[in-house]
């Protein structure tokens, strides 16, 4: 049996009815006709419970990978896989909703609807490409961009406190000369802290066809623009319901939270020379898990017979995506950086050793700074912006000094010329 599923038609022309990012509504892509989200919502409440209903019954009928559904406006049998919610009819190019993919325990609680649209991306890659010293030249004009496609990308949402302690040992340290000695006292301390953290909505993305790092790497959205769940911000965009658990997606929400515990406890740690983590442990508890949809922008790009995607953040603009390096303008620049650095180093030093040292150094800071704009794209191994406005709470603070210790190192006069 194929699913049943709606096409959204303008009720005017019966045109395909899209979710327009601009103007934040439907329009109608023959008549451009606008209508409000909530209007269409009631208009097709109905025959999106029939076609509720017809997937529940259909859903033990029917098993694997891919399912059959029949487009509501052209009558072509289409099979797309059971994740899909949303996609686009090959045949007669309208936007097909199948609700039964977003109903019962898979409802997503929340959507931020798009409000970047083709134009923007297309616009957003481009500028992506400038000012990007290491890109080899032929590529922002000789790359091919193959496919552009809006995602609604599944997402768990966990909120919950991180609980734990800190243990470190600290140094506060007191340099003086005496005779010819440079005198360095150490006192040192054992120094606890525990606390708790509150976050909010930490996402990690649902989807098992979506690299985490690259989904991460668009991160952050403006949750102010969190909508109670419509079928009607979907037409117009593919949507994938989750495939990967709650229970899968935790651990990466408790690696995050975990992380960014531990970095504000030790922050807590003030007043010494040098401070040293010696053990320390977290936990989160996720008190409340929440399912959405995120609006996504992919790109995928050849050159050179080789393919590259692009993300860019459906709501804020944000792109992200790894671009190729030249080899060429790396070597020109890693010499070009030991030249200036080797020179500014014998000028300042006279010392063949740090003209080298200063040479090394700054072709590898600048390299480094170079080489980041190209690779973007990263896991994110902390939770910064998604805890409470309260921040830390500080439950337990401990300070104990131990002992002391003294280093005396002879102080060596140069003879005068």
């Amino acid at each position: 049996m194929s699913d049943k599923n709606t096409a959204y038609q303008c009720p005017n022309c019966t045109g395909p009815l899209n979710y327009d990012a601009a103007s934040k509504k439907l329009k109608c892509d023959f008549c451009l006709s606008l209508f409000e989200v909530s209007e269409i919502e009631e208009m097709y409440k109905e025959k999106n419970e029939n076609a509720l209903e017809n997937e529940k019954e259909s859903f033990t009928a029917e098993e694997g990978t891919f399912r059959g559904y029949i487009c509501s406006t052209c009558g072509a049998e289409l099979v797309c896989e059971t994740t899909t919610a949303a996609t686009i009819c090959p045949y007669c190019g309208n936007p097909t909703i199948i609700p039964g993919r977003l109903s019962g325990n898979e409802h997503p609680d929340y959507c931020i609807p798009f409000a970047k649209d083709k134009k923007n991306a297309v616009e957003a890659l481009k500028k992506f490409y400038k000012h990007k010293l290491l890109l080899p030249r032929a590529f922002a004009a000789g790359n091919q961009l193959e496919k552009i496609q809006g995602v609604y990308v599944p997402f768990w949402f966990y909120s919950g406190t991180a609980e734990g302690s800190g243990y470190y040992h600290a140094e506060k340290k007191r340099t003086y000369v005496s005779n010819d000695e440079r005198v360095t006292t150490t006192k040192h301390y054992d120094v606890k802290r525990s606390g708790s953290l509150y976050f909010e909505k930490i996402p990690a993305d649902a989807s098992s066809k979506m690299p985490d790092d690259l989904m991460d790497s668009i991160e952050p959205f403006n949750y102010k623009e969190l909508k109670e769940f419509k079928l009607e911000y979907l037409p117009g965009y593919a949507a994938n319901k989750y495939d990967v658990s709650k229970d899968e997606c935790m651990v990466r929400a408790t690696t995050r939270a975990n992380a960014t515990l531990k970095y504000e406890l030790k922050k807590t740690v003030k007043g010494y020379n040098e401070v040293h983590t010696t053990a320390h442990d977290e936990r989160f508890k996720g008190e409340k898990i929440e399912y959405g949809l995120l609006p996504v922008w992919l790109l995928n790009t050849k050159w050179n017979d080789k393919n590259f995607v692009f993300a860019m953040n459906g709501q804020t603009g944000k792109m992200v995506g790894d671009l190729p390096i030249s080899i060429i303008k790396s070597l020109i620049w890693i010499i070009g950086m030991c030249i200036i650095g080797g020179l500014l180093g014998w000028k300042f030093f006279e010392d063949e050793l740090m003209a080298v040292i200063s040479a090394v150094a700054a072709a590898g800071i600048v390299y480094f700074a170079l080489y980041t704009q190209m690779k973007n794209v990263c896991k994110q191994g902390s939770a910064f912006g998604y805890e409470s406005e309260e921040g830390l709470k500080l439950t337990e603070k401990q300070d104990v000094y131990t002992h002391t210790t003294e280093h005396r190192e002879k102080i060596e006069h140069k003879e005068s010329r």
